[in-house]
């Protein structure tokens, strides 16, 4: 894949100056050119600083997939929105949140959507309640805090996947892609990685039936089953690909 920098020029650069245009308002605005200069490079590395990604200047996967751009020759051809509810603040920013886990899924050319997004205003009791979730991280939620918990925030605003942010677990994990019936959902820790978020909405988007639950060993797939710091962007099997994309959550575009 081609990465965009200072001289590239053509309609890879034009939909970049849009994307730009489109999504961090410059002031001047890019003339869709298609031609990297020097403004360009200013909105890429302010768009890359709002997003908690490298500040470089170069659009690379990452960027890209932040951006809403496809790999190079691999348009997307399903997407999936996340729709996102929080009780704490995380300690990865959100962006930062967000542009990984759309890089881990756009080279196999699903594009993950910001649907929505608020805070859960909670009474003083719920807070308390809920600020460790309490239980066992099953597939099927059926009660307690979990079910409390999934259960705010309203209807899911159309498909998609809810992603509740809590301050802990009881247990010693940093997510959960459990959740009820017709309520698609997981749940993230405050202490989650840059890739948690993306591990535990490929659970729901996996399914209880699918096997191998978790790749572990030196595996840098995203199933690895501990969430632990990466240096590289985690992969998916073509198994994984092929299940997320038949899933009723991942709509083709």
């Amino acid at each position: 894949m081609a990465i965009l920098s200072i001289g590239s020029r053509g309609p890879e650069v034009v939909t970049l100056q849009q994307e730009l245009n489109r999504q961090l308002y410059p002031s001047p605005r890019l003339s869709p050119d298609g031609i990297f200069g020097g403004l360009t490079r200013t909105a890429v590395r302010a768009f890359q600083r709002d997003a908690g990604l490298k500040v470089d200047g170069l659009v690379g996967p990452m960027t890209r997939a932040a951006l809403g751009m496809p790999d190079t020759g691999r348009p997307f051809t399903h997407r999936v929105r996340l729709h996102f509810r929080s009780i704490s603040l995380t300690d990865v920013p959100f962006n930062s949140i967000l542009a990984h886990t759309q890089a881990v899924y756009a080279p196999y050319g699903i594009k993950i959507e910001f649907g929505s997004g608020s805070s859960l205003m909670l009474s003083r009791d719920e807070q308390d309640r809920l600020t460790q979730v309490d239980g066992a991280c099953k597939w099927q939620v059926t009660g307690g805090e979990y079910a409390e918990l999934q259960q705010l925030g309203g209807p899911t605003p159309g498909s998609g996947v809810l992603v509740y942010y809590i301050d802990r677990f009881g247990e010693a994990l940093n997510g959960c892609g459990g959740h009820m019936n017709n309520r698609p959902a997981c749940v993230v820790a405050r202490a989650g990685t840059h890739y948690c978020t993306a591990h535990e909405v490929c659970h729901v988007l996996l399914g209880s039936t699918f096997s191998p639950v978790h790749i572990g060993d030196a595996s840098n797939n995203l199933m690895h089953p501990v969430d632990f710091v990466r240096s590289a962007r985690p992969v998916l099997t073509d198994l994984q690909v092929q299940r997320i994309k038949a899933s009723p959550l991942c709509e083709a575009i």
